[in-house]
């Protein structure tokens, strides 16, 4: 079992390669509700999640690297108006308004000294509806895991009670100080250098078994051959020449689908929401490029893999996966077929915690000056990196309004864009988070990429 108070091997290489500004892995989203949010209530309702999920309410202190990860340690200096904010709306209170402002403060670096979230209340929104602006380090939980601990400020029915209040101070006082003498700090860097240095040796001991033994695959001969295949496909060239350009500058957009008519044409077309998703992103990617008098032959694309065990509650247990996706012309549902068994089939390849863990258990030794230039260079292989992530298949409250959208936004991180999609209600809500200097015409993806879903549901109809 993880030790909750050390980050893993894949957090502290989430936590080091940010370093590179292009490689940061913060997430975040803007959410839509029906009216402006009882602020008081809203307070209420934050404080009891930070009461109940530690990370919110701990800052990192680093070990002595490279031979141990850094440390979750209670910030006893917590101050929640630091975290929760309320704001006029900007611009002209619109939602294109709300995204540009968005777009810099989501690049906004955290403070490095408080716990690693940010949250901005918005009011006077130009249709009178209210907004909530989120941004969280990846370290602190991968998409899955913070919409359980959204779930612990949200409600399923409009007039459902208040969560309790808490008195966080009393529980930070509680928490014990950190022990930062010399001698504590050195035996934390040993006990986790030495456990770092054990899990290395078993690993190279069960390769070595694995290649002696006949009896079959196990789990390190997974591992290995994640951690291969994985190297081995992100060194091939990305698939668009017209989007190789890359720089840190973003824009945000978003769209929005109808859930189930999402649901039923994927079921319609012999695949999962996500293969639908996919196929979409892929034509608007294909019809783009002809936009452009471009013809690549593939994409190379990332999906995201949940490596969770069943029942199991980690924070971060995830792994994107590269994949080589067509970008030939073709009938809509011959992409979806072809994009369906090539999802399935890298999936299947997935074993254990997913190659990126084993990755990072190796790269967290190596000086973070080359983890991020490698990093960086690596990246520049990805045309687009994916998410899907699950959220309410109901209708919400937070603080007395109604949730209409969520729109989630992943980290580029040196690809040309990200496209991440969460379900919430009636909706399947999309957030495009993309560098300009490669999508030099957002407006046209956004567009590309609503008709290629409104076509593949009208390619579901057909039969």
């Amino acid at each position: 079992m993880s030790d909750p108070n050390h980050m893993s091997a894949m957090e502290a290489m989430m936590w080091h390669i940010e370093s590179d500004p292009w490689l940061a892995p913060n997430g975040g989203g803007i959410t839509i509700y029906d009216r402006p949010l009882d602020w008081d209530l809203y307070r209420r309702s934050i404080a009891y999640a930070v009461s109940r999920v530690p990370r919110l309410r701990q800052r990192v202190a680093g070990g002595m690297a490279p031979i141990s990860t850094p440390r979750w340690v209670p910030d006893h200096e917590f101050d929640l108006d630091w975290h929760l904010r309320r704001i006029s709306a900007p611009g002209d209170g619109s939602l294109r308004g709300l995204l540009d402002y968005f777009t810099p403060w989501m690049q906004d670096g955290f403070d490095r000294t408080r716990p690693l979230w940010n949250y901005l209340v918005v009011d006077g929104l130009a249709d009178g509806r209210g907004a909530v602006l989120t941004k969280m380090h990846h370290t602190i939980a991968d998409g899955e895991a913070v919409m359980e601990m959204i779930k612990s400020y949200t409600s399923f029915e409009p007039d459902a009670a208040p969560p309790p209040e808490v008195d966080l101070d009393a529980i930070i006082d509680a928490e014990p100080v950190e022990d930062v003498g010399a001698m504590a700090t050195a035996r934390d860097a040993l006990g986790q250098g030495l456990k770092l240095q054990g899990e290395l040796a078993r690993r190279a001991l069960r390769g070595v078994a694995t290649v002696a033994s006949s009896s079959g695959r196990t789990k390190a001969a997974g591992d290995a051959a994640d951690l291969a295949r994985t190297t081995t496909d992100q060194m091939h060239p990305a698939g668009s020449t017209l989007w190789a350009k890359r720089s840190r500058r973003r824009r945000a957009e978003v769209l929005s689908l109808d859930f189930e008519r999402v649901h039923d044409a994927s079921h319609q077309l012999g695949g999962s929401i996500n293969d639908f998703f996919l196929t979409g992103a892929v034509e608007a990617a294909t019809r783009y490029h002809q936009a452009a008098g471009h013809a690549p032959e593939r994409f190379h694309v990332t999906f995201v893999v949940n490596t969770r065990a069943e029942g199991e509650q980690a924070l971060n247990a995830f792994s994107p996966v590269p994949i080589e996706l067509p970008a030939a012309p073709m009938r809509m549902r011959d992409r979806f077929s072809r994009v369906h068994e090539l999802v399935a089939t890298r999936r299947g390849e997935v074993h254990g915690a997913g190659p990126l863990s084993t990755l990072a258990t190796v790269a967290n030794l190596i000086p973070t000056s080359i983890l991020t230039s490698v990093a960086r260079e690596q990246s520049a292989h990805i045309d687009f990196a994916t998410s899907n992530l699950p959220g309410f298949p109901v209708d919400s409250w937070v603080a007395g309004a109604k949730t209409l959208h969520s729109y989630p936004f992943g980290p580029p991180a040196g690809t040309a864009f990200n496209l991440t999609m969460l379900s919430m209600g009636p909706c399947l809500d999309v957030g495009l988070h993309l560098d300009p200097a490669a999508i030099d015409d957002p407006e046209l993806l956004v567009s590309l990429l609503e008709d290629a879903y409104a076509d593949l549901i009208d390619e579901a109809r057909r039969g």
